[in-house]
């Protein structure tokens, strides 16, 4: 009997162990500018696949953004307008060496804190990538 409640206590465990290992999936989180949001929307499938990992979109102004990446907000990819990212670099909030070109005016970077750099390296170039400018130009994001 003793031994019986020993392994359920044994299994129970490790149900737990797995289960809290599940719930701490990563997840790469993306803060862009208002405008982007039709096309990041169309996009929001094939971004998840290229990431292979959850990924969440969160919008909002370039004032809003700034302001976030500031105060240093846990965000993996920003997208922002070129003078904004090209601030927020100098400033050491994002990552200098990844920025790249989206859509008109945008660009895309990581934040130099970001604890999953390779995947949001993917993201970014998927963000920059041939299909994606595609979906910028029906959505009139080109120049």
């Amino acid at each position: 009997m003793m031994r019986i409640r020993g392994m359920t206590a044994g299994l129970f465990f490790v149900a737990a162990a797995i289960a809290a290992g599940s719930a701490g999936a990563a997840e790469i989180k993306v803060l862009a500018v208002d405008a982007m949001k039709p096309a990041l929307q169309q996009l929001a499938p094939d971004l998840q696949k290229a990431a292979k990992e959850k990924v969440t979109i969160e919008y909002a102004t370039a004032a809003a953004i700034e302001k976030k990446i500031n105060d240093e907000d846990a965000y993996d990819v920003v997208i922002l307008d070129k003078a904004a990212t090209t601030k927020l670099s100098k400033a050491a909030k994002l990552a200098g060496g990844l920025i790249k070109p989206l859509a008109k005016d945008y660009e895309a970077s990581s934040t130099n804190w970001t604890e999953q750099p390779l995947v949001v390296q993917s993201v970014i170039n998927f963000l920059a990538g041939p299909k994606a400018k595609e979906v910028y130009k029906a959505k009139g994001l080109t120049g």
